[in-house]
């Protein structure tokens, strides 16, 4: 069972007014009251930036190394609103011992990573599976080799055509 971000809130404000009657109507030391205040702080603070990630927003987490390709989305940049474009993919670990669930991934906008993208969307839309591969996109010494990207997660992505699935042998079937 999971919660709701409804509940979740829910339960802070439950936790904040037990916290709040216990500080104050409490005879305990002003140091553990503090102490408990600030525990309580740092769990708001932890699910403020931990809950977008269960809710299914994107990572800018590292790409896997293999991975099967579900869907794409590309956001161009913007120079009126001086946005830099994003392209958005839903994608699965192929590795063995991943978690084969499909997690959403960001990656920085760049011409070459949209004419990929979008030659893999057409085949994914005409049924054709995709499979994708990444690899750091560094130089030895673990500098980002597109110094434009500020500090961001980059990849050097290769798309292509999934094989296609083999029929199990006869003697797998008995």
């Amino acid at each position: 069972m999971t919660l709701g971000i409804g509940a979740l809130v829910a339960l802070y404000v439950v936790t904040a007014a037990v916290l709040l009657g216990l500080c104050l109507y409490s005879r305990w030391r002003p140091g553990a009251k503090i102490a408990i205040i600030a525990l309580v702080s740092a769990a708001y603070v932890a699910v403020y930036y931990g809950l977008p990630t269960r809710l299914g927003w994107p990572t800018d987490g590292a790409v896997p190394k293999k991975f099967n390709l579900y869907a794409i989305y590309i956001q161009e940049p913007d120079p009126q609103t001086g946005a830099k474009g994003d392209v958005f993919f839903w994608a699965a670990d192929m590795q063995a011992g991943a978690d084969a669930r499909p997690r959403a991934y960001r990656l920085p906008f760049t011409p070459e990573l949209k004419a990929k993208f979008t030659e893999a969307n057409g085949k994914l839309r005409q049924n054709i599976p995709q499979i994708g591969e990444a690899e750091d996109d560094k130089d030895p010494f673990g500098v980002p080799r597109n110094r434009d990207q500020r500090g961001q997660k980059s990849a050097k992505i290769t798309l292509r055509d999934a094989p296609p699935d083999v029929p199990p042998s006869k003697e797998a079937v008995r």
